[in-house]
């Protein structure tokens, strides 16, 4: 399928989906996140965003937010969080490797995200209040998880941009990288080495609310030993082999 905004790659059972807007800022819009969700939706395995070398994504164009209606601001914000959402729940780990700016709604983006990895150079923040508005994809909240209370109101209150290696002390950062595509990769690779079945459980039960995670983590379990791959990984751990799992 050819996409407007996006180049979709696909090798080794991993997805690679570049952002490629006309400006190498990748200015996000809902046509390029539209976009990002039907290539992720085709199948789900494991897949890594990234942008230019410049930026990831310096956030929207703030060009379309001049004379916004409110309720054509509460629509547009609905609609970015259902694909923030949709990568959030996605049934495998989604990386985001990141160049340069990952800012307002190029930063919620990696939020939403399982994992980050960027060079130590790299820009991250949200920023809208700005601009007088706040952030409308999610970011608030999922920085607060990543970071806590005090610091994502910090962070997003002083809209603070931080360097890729300020980011990784404050957790928001799996690993700072000079080449985060490469590094993203050998990420994906060794991830694929597991059964896609219990990525999807452990992502599930990491992404619950603590009072929601233990019952969950019992049935998940027990549907584990349902899966051809536990079988798989038991016989293969018993006959000192590697173990071939579903993919």
């Amino acid at each position: 399928m050819n996409y407007e905004n996006i180049v979709v790659n696909e090798e080794d059972g991993i997805r690679t989906i570049r952002i490629q807007r006309k400006s190498d800022l990748n200015p996000l819009d809902l046509e390029t996140l539209k976009e990002i969700r039907a290539s992720m939706s085709v199948k789900p395995i494991i897949t890594i965003i990234t942008g230019s070398e410049r930026a990831f994504s310096a956030g929207a164009d703030i060009k379309n937010f001049a004379g916004l209606k409110e309720t054509v601001a509460y629509s547009f914000s609905r609609e970015g969080h259902a694909v923030m959402d949709f990568i959030s729940s996605y049934e495998a780990p989604v990386i985001a490797s990141i160049k340069g700016y990952a800012l307002g709604g190029g930063f919620e983006l990696a939020l939403a995200c399982d994992f980050r990895i960027a060079t130590g150079d790299a820009k991250l923040g949200l920023t809208e209040l700005n601009i007088g508005i706040i952030p409308g994809w999610g970011g608030t909240q999922r920085l607060k998880e990543l970071v806590g209370e005090q610091n994502a109101l910090y962070l997003i209150g002083t809209s603070k941009v931080l360097a890729g290696k300020e980011a990784l002390n404050y957790g928001i950062l799996l690993k700072v990288s000079d080449n985060p595509d490469q590094s993203s990769r050998e990420l994906a690779l060794a991830l694929r080495q597991k059964s896609l079945f219990t990525l999807k459980a452990v992502k599930s039960l990491v992404r619950s609310k603590p009072d929601e995670g233990y019952d969950e983590e019992k049935q998940l379990f027990g549907m584990a030993f349902g899966n051809p791959d536990s079988r798989e990984g038991v016989q293969a751990f018993l006959e000192k082999r590697k173990p071939v799992f579903n993919k």
